[in-house]
């Protein structure tokens, strides 16, 4: 993976949990590519990408800023069955924005999560519109 997605998904990771709350700023390039020791493009790539997937926002102070939580209106119902995945137990499940190629493999519109399932070093990715989660019971 390139490092400017590796840095894209690590930001996007600090807004999922809240790290990195709608409205705050985002650290500068200069002071990413400190932290994560990396070039100054290679941050400003980074945070390109994250402002065309809706995730950050150019403020009028030009401040690069956590874009607003998108709400979205309730629909009828789905056009096709939901997917159902069955977690193990020792599965993880998180919910972040799509990388520009799961967006295509996808065909996801923007805007729109993936949820993760890890299971060791395996990780699944599946749309979070029409998929549900299913953990063993008991």
């Amino acid at each position: 993976m390139a490092r400017y997605q590796e840095l894209a998904d690590a930001l996007r990771g600090q807004i999922a949990s809240g790290a990195l709350p709608p409205g705050d700023p985002v650290p500068s390039a200069d002071r990413l590519a400190h932290e994560y020791d990396t070039g100054r493009d290679t941050a400003l790539k980074a945070l390109r990408l994250l402002r065309r997937e809706g995730l950050l926002l150019l403020g009028r102070d030009n401040v690069v800023r956590v874009g607003p939580v998108q709400l979205r209106t309730a629909r009828g119902a789905p056009e096709r069955p939901p997917t159902i995945v069955d977690v193990p137990p020792e599965g993880v499940v998180r919910a972040r924005m799509p990388t520009p190629r799961e967006r295509d493999e996808l065909g996801l519109p923007d805007g729109v999560p993936v949820l993760v399932v890890r299971i060791g070093e395996d990780e699944e990715v599946h749309p979070a519109t029409g998929t549900g989660m299913r953990w063993p019971t008991g």
